[in-house]
């Protein structure tokens, strides 16, 4: 029976390190999409100095900005002729209305997503649309791979959290029934009955703080000593975690019930009816009358 229970424990241990391994990988194609989004950086051309100022002062409480960078006309026209081996300079430029140009490069994270329309409405409140380079195209693609990625998340955990709950529910209790059955058979003595319900007590403990916090354990000293960024969702931890706990609370009301079973063959309730109570009273006065 040992045996078996520790091959229990180290299926669930493979399964739960199986699972973590998975989400890493949806979580690092998260954020290799994120790290695409982020190098896409947005342009604002603006023929008004004036408005850099108030741009730039606005951009500052807007969360999810990695850096804002303003150029001059001169600086961005120098920057292009020096890319692209323009046969230029600056005398010869210098006539030009070339406007100011401010790149905001956006972090890789959600938050940046949710706030880039501020940004969008606060670059609109002052240039025109036609000024703005947002790379609205690219942008939207990247999006709707993170929905599709979430989307796939979400299904792939339930899934495997309902999996998981079968596996840990089934093994634990087909293990302690034939345990049971073996009890049934065979007539323990009271020590050996107590000894077999710490038994089951340890099973219960065991396989509620040995595999999954086990997994995750090497999974957080695997980040924090390499170091690899920790790219899967807390829900996800939650969800394993409430998996663990509520098979573990399935295993103990299954196991209860059986056991009360087992008690009660051994030991059955006789019903008796009223008749038959009557029947032992008078047959007990008839007992209890003294002789004369």
């Amino acid at each position: 029976m040992k045996t078996r229970f520790f091959l229990i424990l180290l299926t669930l241990v493979i399964l739960f390190s199986a699972w973590l391994y998975l989400n890493y990988s949806i979580g690092s194609k998260e954020k290799d999409k994120l790290e695409k989004m982020a190098n896409l950086p947005i342009y604002a051309y603006i023929a008004d100095t004036t408005k850099v100022t108030p741009i730039l002062t606005e951009l500052k409480t807007v969360p999810g900005i990695k850096n804002v960078v303003h150029e001059t006309a001169l600086q961005a026209a120098t920057e292009l002729i020096q890319a692209y081996g323009l046969p230029l300079n600056e005398e010869m430029i210098k006539d030009y209305a070339i406007p100011d140009v401010i790149t905001i490069n956006l972090q890789p994270n959600r938050i940046s997503i949710s706030n880039k329309p501020v940004i969008m409405d606060i670059l609109r409140s002052h240039i025109p649309e036609t000024d703005i380079d947002s790379q609205s195209n690219a942008y939207s693609l990247i999006i709707q791979e993170l929905m599709q990625l979430d989307l796939y998340n979400i299904v792939f955990n339930v899934f495997t959290a309902v999996l998981m709950l079968l596996i840990f529910v089934f093994s634990r209790t087909t293990l302690e029934l034939n345990t049971l059955l073996h009890y049934k058979r065979y007539k323990y003595s009271a020590v050996e009955n107590i000894r077999h319900q710490r038994q089951g007590l340890q099973h219960t403990l065991l396989m509620l703080i040995v595999p999954l916090p086990l997994c995750l354990l090497a999974y957080f000293a695997y980040v924090y000593f390499k170091p690899l960024p920790q790219v899967i969702p807390y829900w996800v931890f939650l969800a394993q975690a409430g998996t663990v706990i509520l098979g573990t609370m399935i295993n103990y009301f299954i196991l209860h019930s059986f056991e009360q079973q087992v008690v009660l063959q051994e030991n059955p309730v006789e019903v008796i009816t009223p008749e038959e109570m009557d029947t032992m009273e008078n047959k007990e006065l008839k007992n209890d009358t003294p002789f004369t």
